[in-house]
């Protein structure tokens, strides 16, 4: 397989960007450098369980969204409902939410994915502008605010060549997709710029999806000691809602979208935006400033078969923080402090479908500080010691402008929150470490649990909080193959619940406690000699989990001990790559899955399931000419499962709960790549 070539981020300089590749044309298994806790450091040294995804995963097969590549790390499961509906859990935290990811904090670059209220949506990432992703597991970082579930850093791509690629795929249920993507790099700059445009019927009826992205990213100043870029993004999206569907339909008729959706052809229509622009400046050789400024919006229509939901938000911010290395004696000292202030206005009404009249009519301002310090001692090829700190400060205001049922407006301040973090990494070996970790997270309420279903403040609500304990082993046998393994258990405390009270009305309670012990292990490397050719690699990661309340009493019942629902007590990924010499690769991967529990109750379960994927791909270059072929077949043993749950569906009318969202069938898809650099690498 022909090298990619190595992006960077501004924070990080493109020669200190390495990565682990299962490419035949690797000779050993390169150093992993994890820059997430903003003192990039090699993965032995990291007193925690990160997981990373690079660039050639994310290159491999037909990836509209980061599902597929999300749901191959370890201690996450990404639900997939359609291509705007997604759910993404880290070690069971965020799994009864019903439709959207909570409790998990995400960022572009230095721009938040995460809105005030700790909703984060990634279906709409185009994953050809991501150089690689690094996922912190757990409260584990306190430089993201010391999210309950933990945090995902999706770094851009930053090119180091000039070059212009075009890529056509085609695809089942009427997929199309066109990608163009372009870079220039001058002396003191450079710039990324992409362009795509999918359209998709999809498997289900009521399905349609429309999205258009725009990306660009550019080094406006590098100099010895300043330097200077700006990150902007655009997304138009429409959607159209299948809906979930109960458990008669899933297995008969899985294609069909749920009846009250498809009558009023139910949609999303979204436009949204992100910008910011990041200045660095190096303070000596030891230490540098970094300092981000940044905004987005929202704008966003959505029919429903009760109403129709106008909403409308804009944010800014900004985030910064200063590093400093120095050493005494052996050992090397190194500390980054900074801050994140966040400003968001969120405006929605409703609407009847029948005569359009206006049913409500709000605005809330949601607004955060975060202030954070880490500290890291390290002796070289011995241990590391971690500490860290962030306070936190959020506040709520809500403004009830439609008044037939009286003004609801008020406001929610929590008091500050102080989450501690101490970890330790100790090489046994030069290429052997274990490591250990004691952290403390919390997450804020949503929008639905701050406010009671008729509009007021819920005043009673408080933030979830958590401690999370983990132990484990990495290290890399020879230079053939990586592995780690760790154990984990969370406490969760102040259990946020949504109690459903009708199809579009929620109450939010803290009704209990949670613990999320969990077990998971991962291995990568080469079945035969590195650089040689036929060249075969593979990886295999298992999740082995039992996240459960122990103590939770809800409207009068007790589920204490019942399984948190939408999580199972195992999931794993395998896969075997070939490379028959240097022009083509054969993947094949399977995604394994554990029965989950729909609702609280533990009332009813999923089926365990296992999709297989298979993997073409072709690739050839003439000088500066380079020419990529994949093709491929998803689910190709055709099994009927459930990619995604709305836990805890309430039955309404005497009908039966609608739990399910049918995963896609066998398909195929067929992707050709074109492109043109000065180099005669791959773009």
């Amino acid at each position: 397989m022909v090298a990619m070539p190595v992006f960077a981020t501004p924070e990080v300089q493109p020669d200190t960007i390495s990565r682990t590749d299962t490419s035949s044309s690797m000779q050993a298994i390169e150093e992993i450098i994890i820059s997430a806790f903003r003192l990039p450091a090699n993965w032995l040294d990291i007193s925690a369980s990160v997981g990373y995804i690079t660039q050639e995963t994310l290159a491999k097969g037909v990836l509209l969204t980061p599902v597929e590549a999300l749901n191959s790390v370890s201690g996450i499961n990404m639900h997939h409902g359609s291509l705007n509906t997604n759910r993404l859990t880290i070690r069971g935290v965020g799994s009864r939410s019903p439709y959207s990811t909570y409790k998990i904090k995400a960022y572009f670059g230095d721009i938040p994915l995460t809105t005030g209220d700790g909703e984060t949506t990634l279906e709409d990432l185009e994953t050809s502008g991501v150089s690689k992703v690094e996922i912190i597991k757990g409260p584990t970082s306190t430089v993201y605010g010391a999210g309950l579930g933990g945090a995902i850093i999706f770094y851009p791509v930053f090119p180091t060549q000039d070059f212009i690629k075009i890529e056509n795929t085609a695809g089942s249920f009427n997929t199309s997709k066109q990608t163009f993507s372009a870079g220039t790099t001058l002396k003191n700059a450079s710039v990324y710029a992409l362009l795509s445009n999918l359209e998709r019927e999809g498997y289900r009826k009521n399905n349609r999806t429309t999205r258009k992205n725009f990306l660009v990213h550019s080094t406006l100043f590098k100099g010895d000691k300043v330097s200077a870029s700006v990150l902007a993004r655009l997304t138009k999206m429409k959607a159209f809602i299948p809906s979930s569907i109960n458990r008669r339909m899933f297995e008969e008729t899985p294609w069909k979208a749920a009846n009250n959706w498809k009558e009023v052809k139910g949609f999303e229509d979204y436009t949204t935006g992100q910008a910011g622009i990041s200045a660095k400046t190096n303070t000596g050789t030891l230490s540098n400033a970094t300092v981000s400024v940044f905004g987005q919006f929202r704008e966003a229509d959505e029919l429903r078969p009760f109403n129709k939901l106008v909403e409308s938000s804009w944010a800014v911010g900004t985030r910064g923080n200063f590093q400093q290395a120095f050493k005494i004696d052996a050992l090397g000292i190194k500390l980054v402090a900074g801050f994140e202030i966040f400003r968001e206005t969120y405006k929605w009404g409703t609407f009847s479908n029948g005569e359009g009249s206006q049913l409500s009519d709000n605005k809330e301002n949601r607004d955060y500080e975060n202030f954070f310090i880490q500290g890291e001692i390290t002796k070289v090829n011995k241990f590391n010691l971690s500490v860290g700190a962030n306070l936190n400060r959020t506040r709520y205001r809500y403004l009830d402008s439609f008044l037939a049922n009286g003004d609801q407006s008020g406001k929610h301040s929590y008091d500050p929150v102080v989450s501690q973090r101490l970890g330790i990494n100790y090489k046994i070996l030069k290429n052997l470490a274990v490591f250990s970790n004691l952290s403390h997270g919390f997450s804020p309420p949503t929008l639905e649990e701050t406010l009671y279903p008729e509009g007021n403040i819920n005043p009673n609500i408080k933030p979830e909080k958590g401690w999370n304990l983990e132990a484990g082993i990495k290290g890399n046998i020879g230079n053939w193959a990586t592995f780690s393994a760790s154990y984990y258990r969370m406490y969760v405390s102040d259990l946020l619940v949504a109690r459903r009270t009708a199809e579009d009305a929620y109450v939010g309670v803290n009704a209990g406690r949670s613990v999320h012990p969990g077990l998971e292990s991962f291995i990568q490397g080469f079945l035969t000699t590195p650089g040689a050719y036929p060249s075969v690699s593979f990886y295999a990661n298992t999740t082995l989990a039992n996240y459960h309340f122990t103590d939770f009493v809800d409207d009068g019942k007790d589920y204490s001990g019942n399984q948190l629902p939408g999580t199972t007590k195992f999931s794993g990924n395998v896969g075997l790559s070939f490379s028959v010499n240097e022009t083509m690769d054969i993947k094949l991967s399977q995604h394994l899955s554990g029965k989950m529990p729909v609702n609280d109750l533990n009332s009813g379960y999923t089926d365990p399931y296992g999709v297989t994927n298979l993997n073409v791909v072709f690739h050839k270059n003439w000088n500066k000419l380079h020419f990529n072929l994949k093709a491929g077949a998803n689910n190709i043993l055709d099994v009927n499962h459930a990619s995604m749950l709305a836990v805890n569906s309430p039955s309404f009318g005497g009908n039966a709960p609608r739990y399910f969202y049918p995963g896609n069938p066998r398909n195929y898809y067929l992707s050709v790549s074109i492109g043109f650099q000065n180099s005669g690498k791959h773009p």
